[in-house]
């Protein structure tokens, strides 16, 4: 089943970031940490809202999976409070119109393959028998000393365990179970995730470079297959950025801006490649776009 997960997809996909911490507990704080102040949670909120009022609603037959609530950091290390912050919204999508379907083709395809099973059951237990008699007999002439005439028997029980893989992989149960477990995922989860402030980027090995949506300075394409589904990637980059070697942007700073402002945005989106153009062009870049400088 589809877990990608962004999967889980916090959607960290192939795109590398590193945004500013706000909070380190997996790190030393020299200068100890503080609470955020009620200004400081408001503007990160204000921008966290827009992320979120600039996403789509779920389309028809889908819903939007957990509270989708924004969160905001009320603890930070004094180290890097005068650093850009680094957050981010995210949301995922779940189909739900056809999931009764769904589960009536894995239902029917581990019935057929428990049937075939069944079929090959007699040969298998009569191969199974064999082996154990030749099991035991090698035992038996091992404790009599007698190791030539045990090794003699392993090219018959070699001969066997070859019969045995030749009946269980007869037919094409397991194609039939793979393709209708990929069929089953296939279109099921859609996630996107805007993150504020990373200090770089960088678009996965096999990205393809694609048209700017009007809001974006830059934007990148690409897919990846795992158990039989295939998930397109799209990722955007929305503010003041510096392409750098081996196809890496680095944000351009702004010292003049206050840390919690939003300086860069990247946008991710994981999605069945037929529904990519619409869950992106369902995005209003052009908000998220206005709260950054340009």
């Amino acid at each position: 089943m589809q877990s990608h997960k962004f999967v889980a997809m916090t959607l960290c996909v192939a795109a590398t970031l590193a945004a500013a911490p706000i909070a380190r507990s997996d790190g030393p704080c020299n200068k100890g940490f503080r609470d955020s102040t009620p200004a400081e949670r408001a503007a990160v909120t204000a921008v966290l809202q827009a992320a979120k009022n600039a996403l789509p609603p779920a389309p028809t037959g889908w819903v939007i999976v957990g509270d989708d609530q924004i969160s905001v950091a009320r603890s930070l290390c004094r180290d890097y409070e005068g650093a850009p912050w680094g957050y981010d919204f995210n949301r995922h999508y779940q189909r739900v119109d056809d999931q009764e379907a769904r589960n009536k083709m894995i239902a029917d395809a581990a019935a057929a393959s428990a049937a075939a099973f069944k079929q090959k059951q007699p040969r298998l237990d009569a191969i199974r028998a064999k082996n154990e008699v030749l099991a035991k007999k090698q035992v038996a002439l091992v404790e009599k000393g007698d190791m030539a005439g045990a090794t003699a028997l392993n090219e018959e029980i070699a001969r066997l365990q070859e019969q045995y893989k030749k009946v269980i992989d007869e037919g094409d149960s397991d194609t039939q179970m793979a393709a209708s477990l990929a069929e089953a995922s296939r279109d099921q989860h859609m996630y996107i995730t805007v993150v504020v402030n990373s200090n770089q980027v960088r678009p996965d090995n096999d990205a393809t470079v694609m048209p700017p949506p009007a809001g974006a300075r830059a934007a990148y394409r690409w897919s990846n297959t795992q158990d039989g589904v295939t998930e397109d990637h799209v990722l955007m980059l929305l503010g003041q950025w510096r392409p750098m070697a081996d196809n890496v942007w680095k944000r351009v700073l702004h010292p003049e801006m206050a840390p919690t402002a939003a300086q860069v945005m990247t946008i991710k989106v994981a999605a069945d490649p037929g529904r990519m153009a619409g869950i992106v062009g369902a995005i209003n870049l052009r908000a998220l776009a206005s709260k950054v400088p340009n």
